[in-house]
């Protein structure tokens, strides 16, 4: 067997939700695909792309990335995708600067334009807390060295406890935020710093599988749209004509039919069915997915 088939057969085994060395009929039909059609080289890395670990629905910019996805396949051309773990958009670091801003301002006594009514009356403690957070955010933009830095200097010297408690560590709140400030809930995140630093208590920051839980309260309309994606790739697959302007939008993306196309069709259904089933079980919901077979 070549490097690049065996490759294909383990890809699998990350399928981008719990249970990873699960095995199913539909997982065993595509893999039979490998054994017996030739897939060109764009096939094989646009394949790469699909959604699994460190691509995955609580990323900013998931959906963008997605249809980037659909489009290679139409295109028949892989290239960059976003979307994946670490990827924030300007946006957000603009964000995070204004907040960076905001919370130092706070902590000299001066108005802000956001933050401050979170924050409530300043103390010493709280005022220190604020720079610590402050600072970490304005550092963002410089990248991963200047804002390890700015951690690791006030996990050093803080005079506060509970500064101490919110930068100290991978898993404080503060180098938490930051390091997962891909995620679409990443302002949320920052209200629930702001609103802990308030209390002076340590606040719960939800990143990751925590983040999807939360997700029908905070972005309902992600899932609305992952089940429509999913939908018109299961349309697609089976000849059907789209529902609708959106759906023949994806049908457009995914371009003609051949059976390197339909294979990463279904392949790109299978990943996607996949967090669907993960999302639903996150949220007690249970539903059926239309089959590949």
């Amino acid at each position: 067997m070549k490097i690049s088939e065996k490759r294909i057969l383990e890809w699998w085994e990350a399928p981008g939700i719990d249970g990873r060395e699960t095995f199913d009929e539909e997982i065993v039909f595509l893999n039979s695909f490998v054994e017996s059609a030739k897939l060109p080289r764009w096939a094989l890395v646009v394949r790469d792309l699909l959604p699994r670990w460190g691509f995955e629905p609580c990323a900013h910019r998931f959906f963008d990335g997605l249809e980037q996805v659909m489009s290679m396949i139409g295109s028949a051309r892989p290239g960059p995708r976003v979307g994946g773990c670490g990827d924030i958009p300007i946006a957000i670091h603009l964000a995070l600067q204004n907040a960076g801003q905001d919370f130092l301002s706070w902590a000299e006594g001066k108005e802000t334009k956001e933050v401050g009514h979170w924050l409530g009356k300043p103390t010493p403690a709280k005022a220190e807390a604020a720079r610590a957070v402050g600072e970490a955010f304005l550092a963002m933009g410089y990248g991963w060295v200047a804002t390890d830095a700015v951690l690791e200097t006030w996990a050093d010297q803080a005079k506060y406890p509970f500064t101490q408690a919110l930068v100290d560590g991978e898993e404080a709140p503060l180098p938490k935020l930051l390091r997962h400030a891909c995620s679409y809930n990443v302002l949320t995140n920052v209200q629930r710093l702001a609103e802990g630093i308030a209390e002076e208590k340590v606040p719960k920051i939800c990143v990751c599988r925590e983040a999807l839980a939360e997700m029908p309260g905070l972005a309902p309309e992600r899932l609305t749209q992952l089940w429509l994606i999913l939908d018109a790739l299961s349309r697609w697959l089976k000849r059907k004509p789209a529902k609708d302007g959106v759906q023949a939008h994806v049908h457009a993306l995914l371009g003609p039919r051949d059976p390197p196309r339909e294979w990463l069709v279904a392949c790109l259904y299978k990943t996607l069915k996949l967090w669907q089933i993960y999302l639903d079980k996150l949220h007690g919901r249970t539903r059926r997915l239309p089959s590949l077979i």
